[in-house]
């Protein structure tokens, strides 16, 4: 194992400053990380070009993905190790749906997997937000349309059509004008198709993911900064999450995160942090017994 950064006394954020990242991404999410990684930590950001993500999953459906979210970040990673020889890796994969206990809201979940190639380890960060622009809908006029398309911001926010919603005949992407979707969507209900019109959750074309991706780049800097109190290497970060938090009211557990368990990727030591939101008490409109 080598030595740690802190013992060879290099301190954090230099011990990255220019190093290289490779981020592994079709979809120009190096321009969403560069921010973090280049401008906190000092990492010369660079783009794998070399794997074609596409071929794990894509969003429209062509193909499908068999692996979960976790997995098929790392999967990412590791088909990128044969061109990079040195630095760290970095994957994400994102997943949309609706929210698991709110069920009519939609909700993102991203996603991001750090390996350092000389140690051979991983930092793994993952996050959900409810502030996504996931929609979809049938389309069986040209003012639905118009109207959906006014809904979620295009064209900055970019759409999907499809011919039909189940085992389409055509997937139509990267329409850059109301008319272009509008003529697509006036030939296809004139023939008897009934079009499905989607959000691109592709990053480059979804400016609300965008900004979660950001965030993800700030999220993962923090845990590749955070260092271990017993062997002092990097990426001592949150592996799992004790609920419990008592209710402000009648202090009955809640399901909200009472302490945090931090675990060193290298030595194994871990440590249990109490209250890591900062708060001590839950709101009772979170409560299952104050707010059944």
């Amino acid at each position: 194992m080598s030595t740690s950064p802190i013992l060879s006394s290099i301190r954090y954020p230099e011990y990255f400053k220019g190093k290289r990242l490779h981020i592994v991404s079709k979809h120009r999410k190096q321009e969403y990380f560069e921010p973090a990684f280049t401008g906190r930590l000092g990492l010369i950001c660079e783009t794998v070009a070399a794997v074609d993500t596409d071929l794990l999953g894509t969003f429209s459906g062509e193909v499908e993905r068999t692996l979960a979210p976790l997995e098929c970040a790392r999967e990412k990673y590791r088909q990128a190790l044969p061109f990079c020889k040195d630095g760290y890796l970095l994957a994400s994969e994102g997943s949309f749906g609706a929210h698991p206990t709110l069920g009519w809201v939609a909700t993102g979940e991203e996603w991001l997997v750090w390996y350092d190639i000389k140690e051979q380890f991983e930092v793994v960060v993952r996050n959900a937000t409810l502030d996504t622009c996931f929609y979809g809908e049938t389309i069986t006029s040209e003012q639905q349309c118009l109207q959906f398309l006014q809904k979620v911001g295009f064209p900055m926010q970019g759409i999907i059509l499809k011919h039909s919603r189940e085992h389409p005949k055509h997937t139509l992407k990267n329409l850059h004008t109301v008319q272009e979707v509008m003529d697509k969507v006036a030939e296809w209900v004139a023939s008897g198709a009934e079009p499905y019109i989607e959000t691109d959750m592709r990053a480059m074309h979804n400016p609300t993911r965008q900004q979660h991706l950001m965030q993800m780049g700030h999220l993962m800097a923090d845990a590749v900064s955070s260092i271990c109190d017993s062997c002092g290497w990097y990426g001592f970060s949150v592996t799992s999450v004790e609920r419990g938090l008592p209710c402000g009211w009648c202090g009955n557990a809640t399901d909200s995160v009472l302490a945090a368990i931090y675990t060193c990727k290298k030595c194994n030591h871990s440590s249990r942090k109490k209250f890591p939101r900062g708060i001590e008490q839950e709101d009772p409109q979170f409560c299952n017994h104050c707010n059944p």
